[in-house]
């Protein structure tokens, strides 16, 4: 019979709430018995990224500020999922939020958690084809992009090079690369 290794919530304390993120405080007895405390995020509703191939067989990478590094970075269109939505259709919407595409077909290429030592929120991934225009979709005021189409031996390049180092960007690009490998 297999040990039980899974810990036992105590309790549950709030430490912080904001619209973006809720941080607990949990007591947990580990499978020693012993207890302590654990740190960890609400889980939300997901995200998504996409990447998006247009008919030259380029794909869409962005650049994007991001504030607590203090750089532009490269990534793949994406962000959370909304109340009520499907990882699908937040995938969607996203895409024509960030990059005013809209999809003919999305195929999901994997997911995996972005920080399982604090939260369980899935980062769903997908692949967006037969892309057309979007201009239907509301902006977030924090976001603003550079839209760039690579080959995928350009995108190689930045990911050996060390350009891209957006941990969702390389799990995003991990995930297409072994579909090629089908």
């Amino acid at each position: 019979m297999a040990k039980d290794t899974s810990w036992k919530k105590l309790s549950e304390k709030t430490l912080f709430t904001h619209p973006r993120i809720t941080i607990y405080e949990d007591e947990v007895e580990l499978p020693s018995g012993e207890s302590t405390h654990y740190l960890r995020f609400g889980d939300g509703n997901g995200s998504a990224c996409v990447l998006a191939i247009n008919d030259e067989n380029k794909i869409l990478v962005q650049k994007e500020y991001s504030y607590p590094p203090d750089e532009w970075l490269y990534q793949f269109p994406g962000g959370g999922i909304q109340e009520g939505e499907s990882p699908e259709q937040g995938a969607m919407r996203e895409l024509a939020e960030e990059a005013s595409l809209a999809t003919e077909k999305l195929e999901l290429l994997g997911w995996f958690y972005p920080d399982n030592r604090r939260y369980s929120s899935k980062l769903h991934v997908y692949l967006a084809t037969g892309l057309s225009p979007d201009l239907t979709a509301k902006k977030d005021a924090e976001e603003e992009f550079e839209d760039y189409w690579f080959s995928e031996a350009e995108i190689d390049e930045m990911v050996t090079s060390g350009k891209i180092v957006n941990y969702s960007a390389l799990a995003a690009w991990g995930f297409f690369k072994a579909r090629a490998k089908k």
